[in-house]
């Protein structure tokens, strides 16, 4: 791999030109100070503009042409859960909405035999479903409607889904350690990756407080947690961002906690923070976290998360940890790129930064990758054909 050049110099928001003193070479350095931060924030707004421009203009060419809905209604109950789900129920409904003649939605606590008897759709299609009784799905396939559950929080609370998922008639997961777990359950499971919604996740111009050298967006569970305070002296030394909850555990906190938001954010403005980072750091949860997952069969994480298609989505270039089916969905090294220990990780990190060609050219191809394959239009009209053929 090419040396990486040394890493120089701040963003433009970070100059700040001092108020003129009297006298000649003070004023003079003043001067030069803010018309080196202009030109500089003005280099950074036409690379910036050029970006969104030109991955916006590819973007129009590979929207999918607009196909009639099919004839059928749909009852979708959310998840009814925070975090990422609000935001996961919106994107497949908006898919749902577009691709079928009506959909009802419902919340997981709700009669959903009442609603499905007065509203008599083909399918009930339940996101997640920790929250559904088993008593209303199985009332709701006794007057003939397909039931379906989409899995997509596993392997980490599969103590809780397999226990739910043999009361519906079909299942989709996400996870591919889990199908076999759930077909000696003799449940009807098929495999169906997250996606992404390129009306969330997408190229944007973002403001300064958005921007940085590097990223990583998630909460501080404990892999993701070693992993940062091993690369923790590389990333003090450039504009880094990490946002999430739970960082305190980092041995090194006062060393990043400047670069650090304890918060957790909405989608939106997680392709903010996309959008502005020269490269994002993807780390998966472990399927070993005791303390926070539900897994007590110890599967395996072998499927990429949401995170993946999202940044990819905002045209950002991806340094990824290996999930076992990230091949299926993206090719490193074209897409994107891996990691498989810190210093490799380290290394990548310095070489994508010194090079901007290569860093933009893998963002890109990631990007138009991920519009023509990884959206929930996508997913949901796979999932309508597999019920619906």
């Amino acid at each position: 791999m090419k040396k990486p050049a040394k890493w120089r110099g701040k963003r433009a928001y970070r100059i700040r030109a001092t108020a003129p003193r009297q006298g000649g070479a003070s004023a003079a350095g003043s001067v030069r100070a803010a018309s080196g931060g202009w030109e500089s924030g003005h280099t950074a707004g036409l690379e910036q503009g050029y970006r969104v421009g030109s991955l916006h203009a590819w973007g129009k060419q590979a929207e999918q042409p607009l196909t009639s809905p099919r004839s059928l209604r749909v009852l979708y109950v959310k998840a009814g859960l925070k975090g990422p789900f609000p935001d996961l129920d919106a994107a497949v409904l908006g898919a749902l909405r577009a691709q079928t003649m009506e959909v009802t939605e419902a919340g997981p606590l709700q009669q959903l035999a009442e609603l499905a008897a007065a509203f008599r759709p083909d399918l009930m299609l339940v996101m997640h479903g920790t929250l559904v009784a088993e008593a209303q799905v199985r009332a709701v396939r006794a007057l003939g409607i397909k039931t379906a559950i989409w899995l997509v929080d596993e392997p980490y609370v599969t103590d809780v889904t397999l226990r739910l998922a043999p009361a519906y008639e079909y299942i989709f997961t996400h996870e591919l350690s889990a199908i076999p777990i759930y077909q000696s359950l003799g449940c009807n499971v098929f495999y169906l990756p997250l996606g992404v919604s390129p009306a969330v996740y997408m190229p944007k111009y973002v403001p300064p407080m958005y921007q940085s050298d590097i990223c990583f967006i998630g909460n501080g569970f404990p892999n993701r947690v070693r992993l940062i305070d091993q690369l923790a002296p590389f990333l003090a030394a450039r504009d880094t961002r990490i946002v999430g909850l739970l960082w305190r555990r980092l041995k090194r906190y006062s060393r990043l906690k400047g670069g650090i938001r304890l918060a957790w954010i909405s989608a939106a403005e997680a392709a903010s923070y996309y959008n502005g980072a020269k490269i994002v750091i993807n780390i998966h949860r472990s399927h070993e976290d005791r303390l926070h997952n539900r897994n007590s069969r110890n599967l395996p994480g072998l499927s990429i998360n949401p995170r993946t298609y999202e940044i990819a989505a905002c045209g950002a270039l991806q340094l990824t940890d290996i999930r076992h089916d990230l091949i299926d969905h993206y090719t490193p090294g074209v897409h994107l790129d891996t990691y498989t220990s810190p210093a490799e990780l380290l290394q990548k990190a310095a070489y994508y930064l010194a090079d901007e060609k290569k860093r933009r050219e893998l963002a890109t191809a990631g990007f138009r990758h991920t519009l023509e394959r990884h959206t929930y239009d996508n997913r949901i009209r796979t999932l309508l054909s597999i019920l619906f053929p």
